[in-house]
């Protein structure tokens, strides 16, 4: 349904935009425009965050 020269809307343009995205990196990393990756630091590439929910501290006041 869309007509030439009509910019493309919703969930299309996004993947698009992601496929495009990806592709400029690919190709850019094929050129060697990033730097190569150490062995040695692939133990450290991906680290899963661990936290702890504390509880909130409450503050009741009253009048006296």
């Amino acid at each position: 349904m869309s007509e030439k020269g009509v910019e493309e809307m919703g969930p299309k343009k996004e993947e698009r935009e992601k496929k495009e995205a990806l592709l400029t990196f690919l190709k850019l990393t094929r050129e060697g425009k990033f730097a190569e990756i150490e062995e040695s630091s692939l133990t450290y590439a991906r680290l899963k965050e661990q936290r702890e929910e504390t509880p909130e501290e409450e503050y009741f006041y009253s009048v006296r």
